[in-house]
């Protein structure tokens, strides 16, 4: 059930709308501002100028920083506004949450440069990170709206020039097609608080000029994802690129793409930007994803084998039967039978297979892989770290 607070600033937002939503770029740019007054920043981060970046770019460094890791994030804006001044709040948060550092740029914006400029720039940060000593395996991608787009297509060109690749990307209602194909574009159209189809309709023409909307590069969802990193998407229910992100979901998980997806029902156009407890909660999920891949503070990443079998932390022992997403939520699920007594079959959220718990004095698995002799084949979860200081 949506929170008290997000239903009340949804109607504020919706409200303010036609200054977001404007054909009036100048106008446009101003609304991205006045919407700062929603977004407090956490006070335990601290921003700092990115010196040395061939590009205007900012720092959010966590009190607690864990070191040798970090965020490149993109803002979104449609292209043809926003900056890592107008998204501080998730940026802060990430940084907050997730315990590492944070790099946010400021890519060229449309029209007075167009596609490929974003492109470029993106690239540009990208190796700013890797000349401050930040290794390939080290960075995590992370971007919102056309940023989670740009982020896709950065992934894109890194594999096309044969460059190792960062180790996993989350993307945030991700302006996956600019072609606007997806139905959610006119079935969301009212119940966006925050965009409208057609203000991306004439961003999308100020940004690709004279380029095909298809290319990849400017529509990652047209594109080929094969050897993609581990990918989380995020989006909300009441959004007009709903269907950016759902079937970005589908076509990455059907070229072998690890990706997991979360719709957060009755939520708004990257609602993590707002002082609201779902976006809490999203950007603590991206931020435990991101530790996860990274093998940091103890966690490991796992996933759950369909046709494997797993022993409870109590004892009782399960065959996983399948893992399939649910048709409304996209959430995945794990479809599992008990081998001995009860036979019953039951069905839970993924999440749960992977999670550990307390019992006794001693961190366990919630369910830990075994062979059919019952010996165990995943290490114990590694105790927790606390992180390093600054």
């Amino acid at each position: 059930m949506r929170s008290f607070k997000s239903r009340l600033l949804s109607g504020a937002i919706k409200s303010m709308k036609p200054l977001i939503t404007g054909f009036d770029i100048p106008r446009q740019r101003q609304g991205m501002e006045l919407l700062k007054i929603f977004r407090p920043k956490p006070r335990d981060v601290q921003l700092r100028e990115a010196v040395g970046c061939p590009l205007p770019a900012k720092w959010a460094v966590p009190d607690g920083l864990v070191e040798g890791k970090a965020i490149l994030y993109t803002h979104g804006g449609s292209y043809v506004s926003g900056s890592p001044d107008t998204h501080v709040p998730i940026i802060c948060r990430l940084a907050e949450q997730s315990g590492f550092a944070v790099l946010a740029y400021d890519y060229r914006l449309a029209p007075e440069h167009p596609f490929p400029a974003a492109l470029e720039d993106a690239a540009a940060a990208f190796d700013y990170l890797l000349a401050e000593g930040y290794g390939e395996k080290d960075i995590v991608l992370c971007g919102d709206s056309a940023g989670g787009g740009l982020t896709l297509a950065l992934v894109m060109k890194l594999r096309e020039s044969g460059r190792p690749l960062p180790a996993a990307v989350c993307v945030i209602s991700p302006w996956a097609d600019l072609t606007e194909s997806g139905d959610s574009h006119y079935a969301k159209a009212q119940a966006d608080p925050l965009i409208s189809s057609e203000e991306l309709r004439e961003a999308a023409t100020l940004y690709a000029g004279t380029e095909d909307l298809r290319n990849p590069f400017l529509s990652p969802l047209f594109g080929d994802f094969s050897g993609f990193p581990p990918t989380l998407i995020q989006v909300g229910g009441d959004e007009v690129l709903l269907d950016d992100s759902r079937r970005l979901a589908e076509r990455m998980q059907a070229q072998g793409v690890e990706v997991h997806i979360t719709l957060y029902e009755g939520l708004w156009h990257v609602f993590h930007m707002f002082d609201i407890p779902e976006a809490h909660e999203a950007v603590g999920k991206i931020a435990l994803f991101f530790r996860r891949v990274l093998e940091v503070g103890g966690l490991r990443r796992r996933t759950v084998c369909p046709g494997a079998k797993y022993r409870h932390f109590k004892g009782k022992e399960y065959r996983v039967l399948a893992v399939a997403r649910h048709s409304e939520t996209l959430e995945e699920m794990v479809v599992y039978q008990q081998l001995y007594g009860d036979q019953g079959v039951w069905v839970r959220p993924l999440e749960m297979f992977l999670e550990t718990v307390e019992r006794d004095g001693r961190r366990l698995y919630r369910f830990t892989r075994v062979a059919e002799d019952g010996t165990e084949l995943e290490p114990p979860p590694a105790p927790v770290q606390t992180q390093e200081g600054p």
